[in-house]
């Protein structure tokens, strides 16, 4: 009983010291990738509180994290289950660092097949918004060329594409499923599936394939010119 009751002050407490901004109060551990988790959806904390106990007081607009008394993240609600919201301040291990070098490299080899298939990579990179995720399905994407060929990976992208339905598995599904015939194209190039594509969303600071066709040239001609 004596538990409850210290239970009940702590959160009492935390809802006194908010205010009446925010309504409910969870308990819980900072996950090693520097999250805490609400309603399935990852929330980032700064890497200094990795492994510590913080409480998360949210209502419908708001998520704060308090680490003992001390705000330590402010968020806006976001309720897209097995998504992540991050900020740049939090100094996240993998953000702006190997993963993002390495999905620079997964959006040339992309350029490289077909637009639509960088078009894809790009939109499934701003939904998930975490790079070790992003990456790791980018590069399983890629990886189908080797089983099923550049051709029907494009199809595939481009189905994916009008389907809405973004990530490695769906991709994988659509192209074991042969949902992908309808976006082949004829031997004269000509594509006879549904008249038109959704075009995937515009993000901010997206490169598309004229970015990494001149940035190949530039790196060709510059290694050319040190090799004379």
């Amino acid at each position: 009983m004596v538990g409850h009751v210290e239970h009940y002050a702590a959160d009492q407490m935390y809802v006194d010291f908010a205010g009446d901004k925010l309504e409910v109060v969870e308990e819980m551990t900072v996950g090693k990738n520097c999250y805490v988790s609400l309603f399935k959806h990852h929330y980032s904390l700064p890497r200094e509180h990795v492994g510590k106990r913080v409480v998360i007081l949210y209502d419908a607009d708001t998520v704060d994290i308090y680490c003992g008394l001390n705000l330590v993240a402010t968020h806006d609600r976001r309720d897209i289950p097995y998504t992540y919201t991050w900020k740049k301040e939090h100094n996240l291990p993998g953000h702006y660092g190997p993963y993002d070098k390495d999905l620079e490299e997964l959006f040339k080899r992309a350029a490289g097949m077909d637009n639509i298939v960088l078009d894809y990579l790009h939109e499934v990179d701003a939904r998930m918004q975490y790079p070790p995720k992003s990456f790791s399905s980018c590069r399983g994407i890629l990886s189908l060329e080797k089983k099923y060929g550049t051709d029907r990976l494009v199809a595939a992208c481009a189905c994916a594409t009008m389907k809405t339905v973004y990530g490695y598995q769906a991709v994988k599904e659509i192209l074991e499923q042969g949902d992908d015939a309808d976006f082949l194209p004829d031997e004269d190039g000509t594509v006879h599936g549904p008249a038109t594509i959704a075009p995937a969303p515009m993000h901010k600071n997206i490169r598309g394939r004229e970015y990494y066709s001149r940035n190949n040239e530039t790196n060709n001609t510059h290694n050319n010119g040190n090799n004379r």
